[in-house]
């Protein structure tokens, strides 16, 4: 088995970008016995963008959605709405061993964003891509590959993040709610850093998860890091959406909210632990500060 008993240690690089997020839009990813931390109307989401160089399953990329800040006194904790990953082991793994949200995706270079003269960390090669026997990109043709590094290796700062799902062999003629029509985002992103990368920090996230199909149940887990950790300028996002697409796929009302603070993590070593069941502490109470 690929990933054996927890933790399960991940290294590479991440973004993590926290946004304003409307409390409407952030309910409708949350579960509801999960209290908001809330501010005028708004929560604290954003996005987790990671390029990993080495994990259970080796290289892979993965984008995790946060709907907003969920209350577990005496902390808050991030809730993840969707979590993809161009890696089937890793989805699978997801799935079945930490209640996330899962999804299979794809990571393409974007030809339609503005290039610039600087890479950005994610297209810089100093630790690889995600180009694993399990993941998508590795299935693709030998000229796709070629294609993709020369793409990396250009001017160019944007990426394309694709939901791409499948139905079940057994079930081709049902449609998958899981899928999306359009894109899940475009991003286009900071410029790779030179010089110091921050200081080392190390980190304890305490992490939700569960209310899927796979764990109706909530769980609670903790992710321990040790990482090197700046400030950086903020990544653009783009969002297009479809009809056809089940609206609750679609995460634009979560990725479209105002940057507020982008942070990126280098040299990061990442321990997760296996998941527990939680209980909900009661008065379960929504953290809520209004205006005077």
């Amino acid at each position: 088995m690929p990933y054996a008993e927890a933790p399960w240690t991940f290294r590479g690089k991440a973004l993590y970008q926290l946004q304003l997020v409307k409390e409407s839009e952030a309910r409708k990813h949350t579960p509801a016995e999960l209290p908001l931390v809330t501010l005028l109307g708004y929560t604290l989401g954003g996005f987790y963008l990671a390029r990993y160089s080495d994990s259970p399953v080796g290289a892979f990329d993965e984008l995790v959605v946060i709907s907003g800040l969920v209350w577990n006194f005496p902390t808050s904790c991030a809730w993840a709405a969707r979590v993809y990953v161009n890696n089937s082991a890793a989805r699978n793994h997801g799935r079945k061993d930490v209640g996330l949200p899962s999804r299979l995706a794809s990571f393409d270079n974007s030809y339609s964003l503005p290039k610039r003269k600087q890479q950005s960390w994610w297209h810089k090669q100093s630790e690889g891509s995600a180009l694993d026997p399990l993941s998508i990109d590795s299935r693709s043709s030998t000229k796709q590959h070629t294609q993709a590094s020369a793409a990396a290796g250009s001017s160019s700062r944007g990426i394309i993040v694709r939901n791409v799902e499948r139905r079940h062999w057994a079930q081709l003629w049902r449609k998958n709610h899981e899928q999306l029509q359009e894109p899940v985002c475009s991003l286009d992103l900071p410029a790779a850093a030179t010089g110091w990368k921050g200081p080392r920090l190390k980190l304890s996230l305490p992490s939700f998860s569960g209310n899927t199909a796979e764990h109706p149940g909530l769980l609670q887990y903790a992710c321990r890091l040790s990482t090197n950790i700046r400030p950086t300028a903020a990544a653009q996002v783009h969002i297009s959406s479809s009809k056809e697409d089940n609206d609750m796929e679609v995460m634009a009302g979560v990725l479209g909210g105002r940057p507020v603070l982008a942070l990126c993590f280098e040299d990061m070593e990442m321990k997760v632990h296996a998941p527990a069941a939680y209980q909900l502490k009661t008065p379960a109470r929504q953290l809520t500060t209004a205006a005077a």
